[in-house]
């Protein structure tokens, strides 16, 4: 059996874990609003049409942020199309996902609904083919409070009160060739820096959130000078800098780049992963640097999943949309994926998992009928629930897994996170190893003297298996025996393929 050791030390701290990192995001593509979230017609919906199912389940998950309307379907969305009364909104053609358009979801309506969840909005605004006055226009529609054109207009619209919108994404995917009315990094550079100007005249608290690379796969050519480009134009307007990133390890599926990894180059997603955020922190702390500048700009880590099993195709392709049935296999990479972020607590701040519901949902729905969660849906609400406090470096040293393509790998991903106020020690562990159990040796000897408070771990002997309508509860996490303790050292088997919670308190 192959060995992983990993230290903890309480002052090893990478940063702050933001609650901001635990979101999702919800775009008008497939079921994921229309018989989604939102079916008025279900037996659960509330007066506004929103399933009270579905609204039970986000609250379960535990989402703190959910990005909204888009994604390639903002960059051509007029967000004026979905506000006011809902028998005059236009039906529009859509263009990103090639379908019809209701406009019966709006702004108010997801806006109310999140502040019922107590669910942070982090509103997108189309750059695509939008302006920086129609961006500005939403902006003053949604904070300004009173006494101007917009802000009257949503009053009229029967919402009195400013939703306070904080997070504003300024476009998406703008270097991508499947994206509405796609920019040249300096055309977005400069249409950028415009907006996120008005954006915050209009709203001095607002945060904006400027556009990087899309993704960093092979054949995208924008990566790296995109970023740099972007940055050195808008670097004293913008907060965030937004990344993108889904993982597929069926060859057969291919979308704009050559996909070619399998399940044997599962370990390497987490080193790509990290690969991608040192060269994007990099360029941010480049053009920082080159400006002698005192600012940081951090990464939101705003689209990321795993799209084996998902339908959609971006560029206009009319198809039928459903949603992804999501094997145990991939809630061990959800995983991989959360500890990657946590060890990156120090900049990455903010990160939505994609999509919430459905198409990419950790939620599924039967229209009319039940929801259900996928297995995706329990590493996150892990994450989301145990990951307080700060999030501390491991000292480690991980057993190693030949791969296919990219040669040996880390087998195994660890994240822990330290909560001093209530004493409360989360280690995280996915073995991503598809053939081998791993024995942990975990070392936790500068808290002083600990107790174990639980293990939970996901598990299927099939990494295949799935949650159903037929059987929602196939996969789902199952508490191990309390982990031994001696002298600070504690020693598990994490079974292969598995996702694994380890929790501690300080005495």
């Amino acid at each position: 059996m192959k060995e992983a050791k990993v230290i903890f030390d309480r002052d090893f701290v990478i940063g702050d874990v933001d609650r901001r990192l635990f979101g999702s995001f919800a775009e008008h593509l497939g079921r994921c609003v229309y018989g989604g979230i939102y079916e008025p017609e279900h037996e659960t919906a509330d007066e506004n049409g929103f399933r009270g199912d579905v609204k039970e389940l986000i609250r379960e998950l535990g989402v703190t942020t959910i990005r909204y309307p888009g994604g390639n379907f903002v960059s051509g969305y007029d967000w004026k199309d979905g506000v006011g009364p809902k028998e005059q909104r236009p039906v529009r053609k859509e263009l990103a996902w090639n379908v019809t358009e209701t406009n019966q979801v709006g702004t108010n309506e997801f806006a109310a609904l999140l502040k019922e969840l107590d669910v942070e909005l982090m509103m997108a605004v189309n750059l695509g083919t939008g302006t920086s006055r129609e961006a500005g226009e939403l902006v003053e529609y949604c904070n300004v409070p009173e006494g101007t054109w917009w802000s009257d207009k949503r009053r009229e619209h029967g919402v009195p009160e400013p939703h306070n919108i904080r997070l504003w994404c300024l476009g998406n995917e703008m270097d991508g060739e499947w994206q509405i009315c796609m920019h040249t990094a300096g055309e977005y550079a400069r249409l950028c820096k415009e907006t996120a100007k008005i954006v915050k005249w209009l709203d001095p608290a607002a945060q904006t959130v400027a556009c990087g690379s899309c993704t960093n796969e092979i054949g995208h050519a924008p990566f790296g000078d995109w970023d740099r480009e972007v940055l050195e134009e808008c670097y004293d307007y913008i907060d965030y800098l937004s990344l993108h990133r889904y993982f597929n390890y069926n060859p057969k599926k291919q979308l704009a780049y050559k996909m070619y990894d399998t399940e044997a180059d599962i370990p390497f997603f987490f080193r790509d992963l990290q690969n991608y955020l040192d060269t994007v922190i990099g360029a941010c702390d480049f053009v920082k640097g080159k400006r002698r500048s005192e600012k940081t700009v951090n990464i939101s880590f705003d689209e990321w999943g795993v799209i084996t099993d998902t339908g959609a195709i971006p560029g206009g392709v009319s198809q039928e949309y459903g949603y992804a049935s999501f094997k145990e296999m991939d809630a061990m990479i959800y995983g991989g994926i959360l500890c990657t972020f946590l060890n990156y607590a120090d900049r990455v701040k903010i990160a939505c998992q994609s999509l919430l519901v459905n198409e990419g949902g950790m939620i599924t729905t039967d229209p009319s009928g039940r929801a259900i969660r996928q297995v995706t849906f329990y590493p996150f609400q892990d994450a989301a629930k145990f990951a307080r406090g700060k999030a501390l470096r491991p000292s480690a040293r991980l057993p190693l897994k030949e791969t296919e393509h990219h040669g040996k790998q880390e087998s195994m991903t660890v994240s822990c996170t330290y909560d001093e106020e209530s004493g409360q020690i989360a280690v995280f562990a996915a073995n991503c190893d598809m053939d081998e159990d791993a024995g942990l040796s975990l070392e936790l000897r500068s808290f002083g003297e600990v107790e174990a408070v639980e293990w939970r771990e996901l598990y299927d002997e099939d990494p295949y298996a799935r949650n159903t309508f037929e059987d929602e509860f196939r996969v789902v996490p199952k508490r191990r025996e309390p982990v031994r303790i001696e002298d600070g050292r504690i020693t598990v088997v994490l079974k292969k393929h598995s996702w694994n919670v380890l929790r501690f308190r300080v005495k």
